[in-house]
């Protein structure tokens, strides 16, 4: 009696997903793939942070320099990058004379190295828009002219624009959907269109803004040590009384976030329990859901084929059958819909979404006791301790730009998981004892 209340209650709660997941695309706001005349397209600065981005940052860049747009600028800032980025960038900056080359200042105590390049590259800016974009990210030749062209029909003050997402290796195929798919409950009705509604968020990879705008209310400077600068100033524009809006961006732009277990590994554990507050009931429900919602439909599905192929004569067996159907087909709907958003995935891969959110269990995990233990998460050479309120302490960072003979081991604090302990461990012993060495110090 016991599975099937719990069965009952998967079921009712995979429905839900399904349906929140529906509404969302259908309040989904999609992107008109018309322009405006030139004479009303403003002049765009397009502005590119880069830290040791050398595999990503070309694409990037030349799908930025051959915009069919008919004014713009591309300003490209080395955030003080320990691999060939910089020299990248100076090779496509002379080739493009309207793509600039920028080398980030020294970040302030206390700054998010993101915050301080932006802010560093922004006084070099012309236009009367900003597009703060990812070295990650390649862009359609229409997308300056797509992306203006709606926020001005729509007079729009500042808008995101969610991308598909690229996805290349086992762990992006593992982790992502389930992350990713998950997010789209958060505001499935997409009130941050509505001007009256203080719902506001943005997607990190393409955030364009008025630089009058950006300015008036003090421009990334003014979330300089928030972990999540970009959610932060889109808050805080609309905050100040501006429209804030989200749209689908998939005709405009791609983003290969990570591409390795390490790097997305550090990327989302940054960050994760921040996304939810830093609340630990929001933590408690949250795996609860994902483990309910995807992991527990597999499980049950097992147990009834079992018991179908064992003969086992229980009352229990029809509804638990028919139950487990319920299931399964509104999770492989969700699946479908949401993996539309993507490159890179198949219904093959819907078999691995319960690896996945025990995956993503361990990552919410591990991004709160780093958060609630005062270690330092890490991201590109750079850690920091992120507190409760979502910020950075002052002077967390350390920057092992010292150390390139530690190649690729990373600065990650708190107990590794077993996967990436084992990719970690060839290390040569002295290497070991200079990063302990460099712990003890800070």
């Amino acid at each position: 009696m016991t599975l099937l209340i719990i069965s009952i209650l998967s079921a009712s709660l995979v429905v839900m997903l399904a349906a929140l997941t529906w509404l969302f695309f259908a309040y989904f706001r999609k992107l008109d793939p018309s322009s405006l005349p030139d004479n009303q397209l403003p002049f765009v600065s397009v502005i590119v942070p880069a830290r040791n981005e050398g595999g990503k940052i070309g694409r990037c860049l030349e799908s930025l320099a051959k915009q069919n747009y008919p004014n713009y600028e591309v300003i490209a800032v080395d955030d003080r990058s320990t691999d060939e980025t910089g020299a990248i960038i100076k090779q496509i900056a002379a080739r493009y004379p309207h793509v600039r080359f920028v080398c980030s200042d020294e970040a302030k105590p206390g700054w998010i190295g993101k915050c301080n390049a932006l802010v560093s590259a922004e006084k070099y800016a012309n236009g009367k828009w900003y597009l703060f974009t990812d070295a990650d990210t390649c862009h359609s030749e229409n997308s300056l002219r797509y992306s203006l062209s709606y926020a001005l029909k729509n007079s729009a003050e500042l808008i995101s624009f969610m991308p598909i997402q690229e996805l290349g290796s086992f762990w992006e195929r593992v982790v992502m959907p389930v992350l990713l798919g998950s997010f789209l409950c958060g505001d499935p009705l997409n009130t941050i269109n509505e001007r009256t509604n203080d719902r506001a968020y943005a997607y990190g990879q393409y955030i364009l803004v008025r630089s009058e705008i950006y300015n008036k209310v003090g421009g990334h400077a003014a979330v300089y040590d928030q972990i999540l600068d970009d959610i932060s100033f889109a808050r805080l524009v609309k905050d100040n009384g501006y429209h804030v809006m989200a749209a689908d961006g998939k005709l405009l732009y791609r983003v290969r976030m990570y591409t390795n277990l390490v790097s997305l590994w550090h990327g989302w554990t940054k960050n994760l329990y921040a996304l939810i507050e830093c609340k630990m009931i929001f933590l408690v429900l949250v795996i609860c859901l994902i483990n309910i919602c995807i992991l527990f439909p597999f499980i049950q599905a097992g147990l009834v084929a079992y018991m179908w192929l064992s003969a086992t004569s229980n009352t229990l067996l029809l509804p638990l059958t028919l139950l487990s159907v319920l299931q399964m087909s509104c999770l492989l709907a969700w699946y479908k819909r949401t993996t539309q958003c993507y490159l890179g995935v198949n219904l093959s891969h819907f078999l691995l979404l319960p690896f996945g959110s025990l995956v993503v269990t361990v990552l919410y995990l591990h991004s709160a006791y780093l958060v609630l233990s005062g270690n330092k998460v890490s991201w590109k050479g750079r850690r920091y301790v992120v507190n409760t309120a979502k910020s950075i302490e002052p002077e967390s960072e350390i920057v092992l730009t010292d150390m390139p003979s530690l190649g690729k081991l990373s600065a990650f604090t708190g107990p590794l998981p077993l996967s990436v302990s084992v990719a970690e461990s060839v290390i040569e012993p002295e290497l070991v004892s200079a990063l302990a060495q460099k712990n003890t110090d800070s």
